[in-house]
């Protein structure tokens, strides 16, 4: 038995009615399941990379401060004054007061008696069972995060706060002979996790509810400092995949991502790792949105059908099938067909301007669609053009000296196999010079390594201007410089190297003046299997010139004289 009469009316009004389930529904549940997904991989992936950036960068951090220990063991003071000398003290101030995080810094002798400290903290008391210590007579230590009561009482921290937690860094001092005079260490503050997290973090973090947390080896979260529901991240929460769903110990479930900090000093494993998180309502509130409008829209376009079904069924039987034929044209891509449609009754009228309506903003947003996709398609060209960009600057970064601004030792590698190559096939030789700056641990030692420096850049362009423009020079080691002189027997080879030994000798270095070189020549030949066999000989002569007196060349192992200079190499 029909509920409702067979009529035009009734059946258009269920036709639409199905129809509206049918596309609704299953767009509805395509939303809910691929959209779903698409939405969870962005979110997850956006939230690893957030854990790798602030992973990296507090690596860098440690590794900064790590540095600034080790350079401050090797100055001049601390190796050679007393323990507790004027400079000594200066120089502990003035990096304390370089960085605002550096609650402690201090120098302990051999027994663990702290002897310099800022503020004079801890002078006088021992320190010899402390890790950093220990760690520190054997070489570079980074310690993990952990509470200091003594020092916490010496800052004054205001009551209520408990003992304050920090991070130490040391290294050993050693004097100009090598012997052990103690170790230096600094104790950071850890408020320094939260200006280095704050740095790195989106503006609009707290608004999606976005939470980072630095982990220690066994899983306990040593930042932030606050009370937390949980003070451990579940042991489903890995750096083996990109993101999970996981628990935190209640109800909610949260999106998380986990990237393990890089490791900074061999044997001293940290084991930290950052863990990112984000609530899972929030992670899928656009989803939650997204499908929220696909009802409403759903519901509405079948209300809207239903009743423009019902109220011009009467009269709708050949506008329609006019209708059809036309929309058919529009389909098989008559977009600018005009919808000409005989029809007397307001229904057919609206009917068919609204499907001209339609048509005109399909049309329109299929222009704009296509608008869209060629602007898309402009900035993903623009951006792989500034990250081959950026790629060709890291490739020039690696193989440039950063002191001297000469190709460094792996540029020098590829260079003596590209003409050793090169000599293979055309059987021209080529020659290798090494330079070596006499008596260099001389000036580092009398006048600090920033004047080593200056020296090094100063023979650094007095070699290059010295050289033809096919020639090559590097900075190999220390103060080692490797010339490469393609198309040149020995005797030119040994005509270039006087005139760079003379360029030197009469260049006066800042600081130091007179600086002189020892130079080895060596020649590459067709017969040698490996172009370390040129590198080999050209270092056979720069060791004989050494033997010899110095400020001199060396053509493998005959030298051409120089002004002699007694010392050591």
């Amino acid at each position: 038995m029909n509920v409702l009469p067979r009529s035009l009316q009734n059946q258009l009004a269920a036709l639409f009615g199905a129809l509206a389930l049918l596309v609704g529904l299953p767009t509805y549940f395509y939303i809910d399941h691929i959209h779903a997904q698409q939405l969870v991989r962005d979110r997850g992936q956006a939230l690893h990379e957030l854990a790798g950036a602030v992973a990296m960068v507090v690596a860098e951090n440690l590794n900064e401060r790590k540095r600034e220990i080790d350079l401050l063991a090797q100055r001049p003071s601390f190796r050679r004054g007393p323990l507790d000398g004027a400079d000594l003290r200066t120089g502990i101030e003035a990096l304390k007061n370089s960085y605002p995080h550096y609650s402690w810094i201090g120098l302990a002798d051999t027994q663990g008696v702290v002897r310099a400290a800022s503020g004079d903290m801890l002078v006088g008391q021992s320190v010899a069972q402390r890790p950093w210590f220990g760690g520190g007579l054997l070489g570079s230590f980074l310690g993990d995060v952990h509470e200091a009561v003594l020092l916490t009482k010496l800052l004054q921290v205001p009551p209520g706060e408990g003992p304050v937690r920090f991070i130490d860094f040391a290294a050993p001092v050693y004097d100009e002979q090598g012997v052990l005079r103690g170790v230096v260490a600094a104790h950071a503050h850890w408020r320094w996790a939260a200006d280095v997290v704050a740095a790195v973090m989106p503006r609009n973090a707290a608004e999606k509810q976005i939470e980072v947390f630095l982990v220690n080896r066994d899983g306990k979260i040593i930042f932030p400092e606050r009370d937390l529901p949980v003070d451990a991240v579940p042991a489903a929460v890995s750096t083996h995949t990109t993101y999970s769903f996981d628990n935190w110990g209640s109800d909610s479930s949260f999106l998380s991502a986990r990237v393990n900090v890089r490791e900074l000093v061999d044997g001293q494993p940290l084991g930290w790792s950052v863990v990112v998180r984000q609530p899972r309502e929030r992670a899928m509130a656009d989803l939650r949105a997204l499908q929220e409008l696909v009802v409403c829209v759903a519901l509405g376009a079948a209300a809207a059908f239903l009743a423009l079904a019902w109220w011009s069924a009467g009269r709708m039987s050949r506008p329609l099938e006019q209708l059809a034929g036309l929309a058919k044209r529009i389909q098989q891509g008559e977009e600018h067909l005009a919808l000409e449609v005989r029809g007397t009754s307001a229904e057919v009228v609206k009917l068919v301007g609204a499907m001209r309506g339609m048509a005109s903003t399909l049309v329109s947003r299929k222009h704009s669609l296509e608008l869209s996709n060629l602007a898309l398609e402009q900035k993903v060209a623009e951006r792989t053009a500034e990250l081959q960009r950026l790629n060709a600057e890291l490739v020039q970064l690696a193989r440039r000296d950063a002191l001297t601004g000469l190709p460094n030792r792996l540029a020098a590698n590829e260079q003596l196999t590209e003409e050793f190559l090169r000599m293979k096939r055309s059987l021209v030789p080529y020659a290798v010079l090494m330079a070596d700056i006499d008596l260099f641990k001389r000036i580092n030692d009398g006048h600090g390594h920033a004047v080593g420096d200056a020296v090094l850049r100063h023979v650094a362009g007095v070699i290059r201007s010295s050289l033809r423009i096919t020639d090559f020079v590097a900075r190999v080691g220390g103060e080692e410089f490797l010339v490469l002189l393609p198309n040149t027997d020995i005797e030119a080879a040994a005509v270039v190297a006087e005139k760079i030994r003379v360029a030197v000798e009469g260049a006066a270095a800042p600081e130091v003046g007179q600086v002189t070189l020892s130079i080895g020549v060596g020649r590459a030949v067709s017969a040698h299997p490996s172009p370390d066999d040129a590198v080999r000989l050209a270092d056979d002569g720069l060791y004989e010139a050494k033997r010899l007196g110095r400020n001199r060349i060396s053509v493998v192992g005959v030298a051409l004289a120089g002004v002699a200079d007694a010392g050591e190499a």
